[in-house]
């Protein structure tokens, strides 16, 4: 018998010695496994009993509706709604390939993208976000396993694309992401509330007898901008890029009293409710974040800060070389050569000549500080993410020709709320004011302050160098921004572009910056046309555009009055022969 189970062995390849070694790694791996069942039950029981307990439940999270963006008025500029998604859990989708045929047509997606997305592996995927109730009303019917409705929040701008740039978007998950939906994101978006809750083993979420926290929505905002004004000055702004094949314009009206920015155009603009198809270039609000160097348009404070620290008087003459004037080894030129001039002419005709000798009486270190005094080279504070300050230079006294760049624009980069900023300063007798994008009256919200800010010239200053600047629009490079009945004061500029480290002479950028009315001042406006074609110059091409839209803001925002008798003083030309031709500027 012994022998028959010796064979036996033998022929299983079962040696004693091998059974024995098979017995104790058998006894060790029961060793191991009770030893392990030991460690569970006594040392690892509460780390166990946490993960059980984080693995079947949950946090479902209740987002608060983001409150509604409003103009001035009230009307709406972005508005929340509740929409359905479509989402999908892929692993309990049976046929992949039939759902992704069946949901090809109700989604409008092909059916290989929405098969690819199903294979991802993943225990959840967004098919389609945001779908119309037709589409979300045939996914239901269509009762497939794995594939459910889920409400989101989706934000709506009714107007399209008006004021795209500067209203900005949010993203599918209510967060702004520009403009002024990322400045205000905060109050805007509200608290959201969570709810804990408990899952089954398929990850489905259980019903709760406790009841959902309430979600506290986010408090309105409205802005300073007249949809009206807004909508006018977009559609004078598009017909400029048409008319004169420019890259892109810019316009900027501002409250000048209160600081309010009622209108912030951009041509051509991006439609918000669209933003991911959208060129992203255009999501930049250039009014705020883009500098260039202003040209002529700074004239009027380089002069003014002359007249105010008393060292030259607004009948002063001054030669201006006929065009021509060497400083070093540099040769300052005029758009038109003219002789003597008086400082009103310099202004009105826009002499870079005579800005150049009328800075050199001022120096480089007051013009310096007094154009910072003005709020140039600091940022405008009016809170919209990423504006820029700017740049000025210090400038040593010997450097003379950098002086007189820059006392007729060049060397200095500004921005376009900047630069009408500024401007206000001679429509409140000569005090900074600080933009605002929100509206004076919040309702139940805080207000901005609209003090003004500090003194940078006199007020008998600011009241001549209004004089000048209506001279300017009455028989200057500005005539047509003038306005039947109404007193306007600007100034033009066409300054040449700065590429590859050297000022281009073709490309342009033509501006005009005006106050309406120049008595009681309403509004401060400014246009700035990018590389217009062909006539580029400030006076043909900003101009008639600041002429149209003031002229609409006065008369559907208020502001027309009768001019009284007395006007602003300003000096009597001395050269009577010259005469304006359109463009006639620096």
């Amino acid at each position: 018998m012994k022998r028959a189970r010796r064979a036996r062995r033998r022929r299983a390849g079962l040696r004693p010695g091998r059974i024995d070694a098979i017995a104790v790694v058998a006894l060790l791996g029961f060793a191991a496994l009770f030893a392990r069942a030991i460690q569970l039950q006594t040392l690892d029981a509460d780390w166990l009993s946490d993960r059980a307990g984080r693995q079947a439940s949950t946090t479902v999270e209740f987002e608060a509706l983001r409150a509604d963006l409003q103009d001035r008025r009230g009307n709406m500029l972005a508005v929340s709604a509740t929409v359905d998604s479509v989402a999908a859990w892929p692993k309990r989708v049976s046929d992949h390939r039939a759902a992704a045929r069946a949901l090809a047509l109700p989604l409008n997606l092909p059916a290989r993208e929405l098969e690819r997305r199903l294979a991802r592996g993943s225990s959840f995927v967004w098919l389609q976000r945001w779908v119309s109730p037709d589409a979300a009303a045939r996914v239901t019917r269509l009762g497939l396993d794995g594939v459910q409705l889920m409400p989101e929040r989706r934000r709506f701008y009714p107007n399209g694309d008006l004021a795209g740039a500067l209203v900005g978007f949010a993203d599918r998950d209510g967060r702004g992401l520009s403009g002024v939906e990322l400045a205000y994101d905060r109050e805007l978006r509200g608290v959201s509330a969570e709810l804990s809750a408990r899952r089954d083993a398929h990850g489905n979420v259980l019903p709760t007898v406790a009841s959902a926290p309430a979600a506290r929505t986010g408090r309105p905002v409205r802005l300073a901008i007249d949809v009206r004004l807004q909508h006018f000055a977009e559609s004078a702004l598009a017909e400029s890029l048409r008319r004169t094949g420019a890259r892109h314009a810019t316009l900027v009206a501002l409250d000048p009293t209160t600081g309010e920015i009622l209108a912030l155009a951009e041509a051509p603009g991006f439609d918000p409710n669209r933003f991911w198809l959208e060129d992203k270039s255009l999501y930049r609000a250039r009014a705020f974040v883009d500098a260039f160097e202003p040209g002529s348009t700074l004239k009027p404070f380089s002069v003014s800060l002359a007249l105010d620290a008393g060292v030259v008087r607004a009948d002063d003459v001054f030669d201006c070389e006929n065009g021509s004037f060497r400083i070093g080894r540099r040769v300052i030129r005029d758009f038109h050569p003219h002789g003597l001039l008086t400082v009103s002419d310099v202004v009105r005709v826009s002499s870079n000549i005579g800005a150049a000798k009328i800075s050199e009486r001022l120096g480089a270190h007051r013009l310096v500080d007094g154009l910072r005094r003005f709020g140039f080279g600091d940022v405008p504070g009016s809170g919209f993410p990423g504006e820029i300050a700017g740049s000025v230079r210090d400038l040593r006294e010997r450097q003379a020709v950098e002086r007189a760049n820059l006392s007729f624009g060049q060397g200095i980069t500004v921005t376009p709320v900047q630069l009408v900023t500024a401007m206000a300063v001679f429509a409140n007798g000569g005090r900074r004011v600080t933009p605002h994008l929100l509206a004076v009256a919040q309702g139940d919200g805080e207000a901005p302050s609209t003090e003004l800010g500090a003194r940078v010239i006199s007020e008998q200053t600011a009241r001549v160098m209004l004089g000048m600047l209506r001279a300017v629009v009455e028989n200057g490079t500005g005539t047509a921004a003038a306005l039947p009945n109404v007193a306007v004061a600007g100034k033009t500029g066409t300054a040449q572009k700065v590429k590859e480290g050297t000022y281009s002479q073709k490309d342009y950028i033509a501006s005009f910056v005006g106050i309406a009315p120049a008595v009681n001042p309403r509004f401060v406006i400014g246009v700035f046309v990018d590389e217009p074609q062909g006539l580029h110059t400030g006076g043909i091409v900003a101009a008639p555009v600041f002429r149209e839209v003031a002229a609409y803001a006065l008369d559907q925002l208020g502001g027309r009055e009768r001019e009284p008798t007395e006007r602003p003083p300003a000096a009597p030309r001395v050269e009577t022969r010259i005469a304006h031709r359109e463009g006639d500027e620096g």
